[in-house]
């Protein structure tokens, strides 16, 4: 089958993480298909081989013309027109009375549909849109919690669910040895991540007597914040902000680490999350959102957003010695490339036919 992927998430030279999840789809469904990737953009950056990338100015009535023409052509060439991120769906497809001829299946991953007010007071006021939801012939989401907030928006109330891709190494590496507890998080610094709430709990179980170390990969708005109240709580030096890196510049990590610590305020799905299990690590995690998907051993989600109830799952789950191969066998069954491939062609087996 040919699928014509469009999306406005994608790695790039600019940026190797941003839609890195949509890169694994791709890759999954090349699997069994033909996939092109048309990637509408935000600024002028060299494409991943193999990318169409195509700059979008939303501001430009010319910009979103040529982007539009552009999803018209691979549409064109396809058997199906396979969107990825609310933003894609919002900007091009809907800019007008055009539909495809051909089947179109839409996946979600963003979590301003699922939790409006993450994405700022603007989104607030537009959370309407979302009935754009309803155009694609067919709509998966990443997991139940952002499916049930999708629902509403469709007309035949279904949205099927088909997680994300969680890279996994071939063996789970040993936890490191020692009496230091090292923590390890992923994800931007911005509030729904509350990288304020993890200093917090560091400091927590540094008063507790636990020489607790934590590392985080990711960057943002709240870096300052960090580090201010690092400094106020007394635990500057036992926590490394190690800035934004693509997935492969971190591989290292996660063998390096007892306990992946992740406070979220709400997840779409926790790919971070997912990934250390698959590495065999334990995932201390917020308790709202996608994470419930693959509770099981290892996980511990945390309802109270206090740093003394995530300090003492910390050390429930340092405590629990699961065996590596225990914590990461279920989640790399399940969001494997082949598993997620099978998901994906399941759904397209629901299309109709060419229009």
């Amino acid at each position: 089958m040919r699928i014509a992927v469009v999306t406005t998430w994608y790695p790039s030279s600019a940026d190797g993480v941003e839609g890195v999840f949509v890169q694994r789809h791709v890759e999954a469904l090349r699997r069994g298909h033909d996939v092109s990737v048309l990637h509408l953009a935000s600024r002028p950056a060299a494409a991943q081989p193999g990318v169409r990338r195509l700059v979008l100015d939303r501001r430009s009535p010319r910009s979103v013309a040529a982007a539009l023409a552009a999803v018209r052509d691979a549409a064109r060439g396809a058997d199906v027109l396979h969107t990825h991120v609310f933003s894609t769906l919002l900007l091009v497809p809907p800019a007008g009375p055009w539909r495809p001829d051909v089947p179109w299946l839409h996946s979600e991953h963003w979590s301003g549909v699922s939790d409006p007010a993450s994405a700022g007071p603007l989104w607030r006021g537009l959370a309407g849109a979302r009935r754009v939801l309803d155009r694609p012939d067919a709509v998966t989401a990443v997991s139940r919690y952002l499916a049930d907030a999708v629902v509403p928006f469709r007309r035949d109330r279904t949205c099927h669910v088909v997680p994300n891709v969680v890279p996994a190494p071939a063996t789970p590496a040993p936890p490191p040895a020692g009496p230091v507890l090292r923590l390890l998080a992923v994800g931007n610094l911005r509030p729904v991540k509350d990288p304020l709430l993890a200093v917090g709990v560091l400091a927590e179980l540094r008063r507790r007597g636990v020489d607790a170390r934590l590392r985080w990969v990711g960057a943002g708005p709240l870096e300052a914040a960090v580090r201010d109240r690092a400094a106020q709580l007394g635990v500057s030096g036992v926590l490394e902000l190690l800035g934004r890196r693509a997935p492969a510049e971190f591989a290292g990590e996660w063998a390096a680490c007892d306990v992946f610590l992740l406070p979220s305020r709400h997840e779409t799905f926790c790919v971070a999350g997912a990934e250390a299990l698959a590495a065999g690590r334990p995932a201390v995690l917020g308790a709202r959102g996608g994470a419930r998907d693959f509770a099981g051993p290892g996980v511990h989600l945390v309802a109270e957003r206090t740093p003394a109830a995530f300090a003492d799952a910390v050390q429930r789950a340092a405590a629990e010695r699961l065996p590596p191969e225990r914590i990461a066998g279920p989640v790399r069954e399940r969001f494997s490339p082949a598993a997620v491939a099978a998901a994906l062609d399941a759904v397209l087996a629901t299309l109709p036919t060419r229009r």
